[in-house]
């Protein structure tokens, strides 16, 4: 799948490169915003590093298989953590949405809208690999517990195998009942 996934993403991110001149007026309609039309060298600027960036983090082959191995992942590790808003995650903070406020924390200029959700964004961080992959200061992966769990109510009470003695027979061949 990962194999699908680099040519998918090769095709797509050298149509984006041919159609990079009209992409400026594309992420204006996108975001509602006509600053990005008026401030057209510098979001075609911008937009080169994040096709870039986008490459460097397989952004498009990762969406094919990401969910499958969130899958796999879920069993094993746990993410934990909530955003700081330090922006890392928006493509190494080349994402031509990607702004500042007056602090200095990120925000995203699209985030919540129908564009946004069908996004790897919106989903973000899905696997541990997505956490170390930009080295994302906010959450982290931990390994879960390999103690399987019965639920009683709210309570969970783990369940663990004891090693169980030789077995004693009784007449008849048949072993004894507790």
């Amino acid at each position: 799948m990962h194999a699908l996934g680099r040519v998918v993403e090769t095709i797509l991110l050298s149509v984006i490169w041919v159609g990079l001149p009209v992409a400026p007026l594309v992420v204006s309609l996108l975001a509602g915003d006509l600053s990005y039309v008026r401030r057209y060298r510098q979001t075609m600027r911008q937009l080169s590093r994040q096709l870039q960036a986008m490459a460097r983090a397989e952004v498009i082959a990762r969406r094919f298989y990401n969910e499958k191995r969130a899958a796999e992942q879920s069993t094993t590790w746990k993410i934990e953590g909530e955003c700081s808003h330090c922006g890392e995650c928006c493509l190494f903070q080349t994402c031509v949405f990607l702004d500042h406020d007056e602090q200095g924390r990120s925000r995203c200029r699209i985030y919540g809208n129908w564009f946004f959700r069908r996004l790897t964004c919106a989903e973000y961080p899905m696997t541990k690999d997505d956490i170390e992959l930009y080295a994302c200061p906010s959450f982290r992966a931990e390994p879960v517990r390999q103690v399987a769990q019965v639920r009683l109510g709210r309570h969970a009470i783990p369940v663990v195998a004891r090693n169980a003695g030789p077995e004693r027979t009784v007449e008849g061949g048949a072993s004894p009942r507790p």
